[in-house]
């Protein structure tokens, strides 16, 4: 009996010893098969995301009143990017807001306009940028405008950039072509949809339901970077016809490591001005006047920074800006053509520590601004003139 089992055993594993050998071949080949999918498959694709931190201390003095020093959370930013393939990359920008602190004093400082409470998140990047050959490639989704001027793409944003030149406070949805036929050169033009302010269908009928925008931007270098430019120039459509804001911006930097210069020119032409600042007082002086004021400002910009140790950089910069009326309001307090209703000078000095990487910065700021308004805007605003003391901290962290 023992024997017959014996017997049976040998042949049963005679038969299924071969079927197993196979199997076990199989899926030695299809490991292989996948590590080799897994390697050769999509050899660009990654992934990355940051988180991007600005907190700071803030000491306004104003006419010798001193508001405090209080904390505040400047900006949260979720940062996506990367790549499907050789051809296509994204980036995804999730900027989370703090309802308390809605309108930045350090942004705007004369935006009057559409002061509600904005979402708490808001998605402040999501395009997809298409490589077609290494010259020509473009952006489809929600960007950043392509303006011009050092000032506008600096990498300091968390110190000291001057918010109120470029009026849009929401990046726009459109599309970017940009052009490298060199190295060292770029051109892109860009059409988004402009970002313009809604009137009154029964004061202004004659509207334009889809207004656009639109920018061409010419970045250049020479001499290995030592010498930079971004040039620009930008026409909007208002929701009005015939209504235009244009947009010229001229900026260069000169990089003697470890000294640079940076120096910026912006005309904003405003057929309906942005921010609405002059055109609330004159209709709180006439109730009559439904109108929007036209505006034209002129804006300089001068920097200065040096590395003058390992980690440490000095930064100063002075700002000077006039904004003229280019509509003629004679009823109102004889408010004329070519009319100067602004001027004011900033100026910025600060230290910045970066303790090993780029991605952390603690900085100190002392910001002077002086601002002179005309006589009839004194009546509703006083002169601005006023300095502030920041110690801020800058942190972007990689999560993955």
């Amino acid at each position: 009996m023992k024997k017959t089992r014996m017997i049976s055993l040998f042949i049963v594993l005679g038969f299924f010893y071969p079927w197993h050998k196979v199997h076990s071949e199989m899926i030695k080949k299809g490991e292989k098969l996948r590590t080799t999918m897994e390697k050769n498959v999509n050899p660009h694709r990654n992934f990355n995301m940051y988180m991007d931190f600005t907190s700071r201390i803030h000491s306004t003095v104003e006419k010798d009143i001193l508001d405090g020093s209080p904390f505040s959370t400047e900006s949260f930013k979720l940062d996506i990017m990367g790549k499907a393939n050789d051809k296509i990359s994204y980036r995804f920008v999730q900027k989370f807001h703090n309802k308390k602190n809605h309108v930045d004093k350090e942004e705007d400082l004369d935006n009057v306009e559409d002061h509600k409470m904005y979402d708490p998140i808001t998605i402040d990047l999501a395009y997809l940028k298409y490589k077609y050959n290494e010259k020509l490639s473009f952006l489809i989704g929600k960007q950043p405008v392509s303006f011009g001027g050092m000032e506008y793409n600096s990498k300091d944003l968390h110190i000291d950039r001057y918010f109120d030149v470029y009026k849009n406070k929401e990046n726009p949805i459109g599309i970017n072509f940009i052009y490298t036929p060199k190295k060292n050169q770029e051109l892109q033009l860009q059409m988004v949809n402009s970002h313009s302010r809604k009137l009154d269908e029964e004061i202004h009928p004659e509207q334009v339901n889809h207004p656009m925008g639109y920018s061409a931007n010419l970045n250049w270098n020479l001499f290995n970077k030592t010498i930079q430019n971004r040039w620009s120039y930008s026409l909007f459509q208002e929701s009005e016809k015939d209504k235009f804001w244009k947009l010229l911006a001229l900026g260069s930097k000169l990089d003697l490591k470890p000294i640079s210069i940076e120096a910026d020119y912006i005309l904003s032409d405003e057929d309906i001005e942005k921010n609405g600042y002059f055109t609330k007082i004159i209709r709180s002086l006439n109730s009559d006047y439904k109108d929007f004021l036209s505006m034209r400002y002129k804006t300089y910009f001068l920097k200065f920074k040096y590395n003058f140790i390992p980690k440490w950089n000095f930064f100063a910069k002075g700002i000077y800006e006039v904004g003229r009326s280019k509509t003629r309001i004679q009823e109102v307090y004889g408010v004329d053509q070519d009319q100067l209703l602004k001027k004011g000078c900033t100026y910025y000095g600060g230290i910045e520590y970066m303790p090993g990487q780029e991605d952390l910065s603690l900085y100190f700021l002392y910001k002077k601004q002086k601002v002179d308004y005309m006589n009839f805007v004194r009546q509703e605003n006083k002169d601005k003139d006023n300095h502030s003391i920041v110690l801020g901290l800058s942190y972007r962290i990689k999560l993955f």
